[in-house]
């Protein structure tokens, strides 16, 4: 990489691909004053050739597409904000590694054909001291050991990351905009920021919630117009956390219009269409929260 940068001629412009690796190369370059663009990895596609795919034709193709300043490009917020997507993400992937553990466990009992007691939470301390002291084949439950002590681990973890984030909650001002719709927490408020970025780069809220992956497809050729399922191709950690604050809404005891969208729907179209269709309307009050920067109204 020193090799390559000496290299450049001044005002000279990179465009890599937005992958994993390539956030090491873009932070490296990026510190080197160099200009670099990051591509969007499923929307250069359409422009690669079908047949022939090496790195240097991927190259080219890049090349071309920043020459011509058709480039589609990932957004790539600054430093500071780089910072608090790593330790947000970090706990969403910590919470869903604790998940999967948990239905490993569940797994474990159905095989043994044992009914875990009526308890609101199995891993709360009514269920522990019952999976403690369960008995199971040998195997079995050495290995249902092994789970609660490594959901033990991701417990106390998750409580340090979730420590960090609570003070980092309560002296940003955006954060407590979002925290002030139902349903969003201090976690899920952090990761729709770090996510968003800035809200600017958005024109109007059908662009946020389609970048959310809340809207549907859509197919138009004429008087032809298809709808379909919701864009997977979008940030999926923006989707999660808003589907889970809206899940937390329409739970609430405190009533509000997220419960109202929600029951009208559910009675139409079924939970998971609901629920979907209730966080696309959360997206759009995010997206008003931060850009008239005023807490949300009922």
């Amino acid at each position: 990489l020193n090799e390559f940068a000496s290299t450049l001629p001044e005002g000279a412009k990179v465009a890599i691909e937005a992958l994993t690796s390539g956030i090491f190369v873009y932070e490296y370059l990026d510190g080197k004053r160099i200009e670099v663009h990051l591509a969007h990895p499923v929307y250069v596609k359409p422009f690669a050739k079908k047949h022939i795919k090496t790195d240097k034709v991927d190259a080219r193709v890049l090349a071309q597409l920043l020459r011509m300043d058709y480039l589609p490009e990932s957004y790539v917020p600054g430093e500071d904000m780089r910072d608090l997507r790593t330790i947000v993400r970090h706990r969403a992937s910590l919470v869903r590694l604790r998940t999967s553990i948990k239905n490993k466990v569940h797994a474990l009992l159905t095989i043994e054909g044992v009914q875990p007691p009526k308890v609101s939470d199995l891993f709360g301390r009514k269920g522990m001291k019952f999976l403690k002291e369960v008995e199971l084949q040998e195997s079995r439950r050495a290995a249902l050991d092994d789970y609660l002590e490594v959901l033990g681990i991701l417990g106390k973890k998750i409580k340090e990351v979730e420590g960090i984030l609570r003070e980092k909650a309560e002296v940003t001002e955006e954060a407590m905009w979002l925290m002030s719709i139902v349903g969003i927490g201090f976690h899920n408020a952090l990761l729709a920021l770090s996510e968003i970025g800035e809200i600017a780069r958005f024109s109007k809220p059908k662009s946020f919630v389609s970048y959310a992956g809340l809207a549907p497809k859509v197919e138009q050729s004429g008087d032809y117009t298809r709808y379909g399922h919701i864009n997977k191709h979008s940030n999926g950690f923006l989707r999660w956390a808003l589907i889970q604050s809206t899940r937390a809404a329409v739970h609430s005891a405190t009533p509000n219009r997220f419960q109202r969208i929600y029951n009208r729907l559910k009675a139409r179209r079924g939970e998971k269409v609901a629920i979907v269709a209730t966080a696309r309307h959360m997206a759009e009050s995010v997206y008003w929260v931060l850009t008239k920067k005023e807490s949300y109204k009922e």
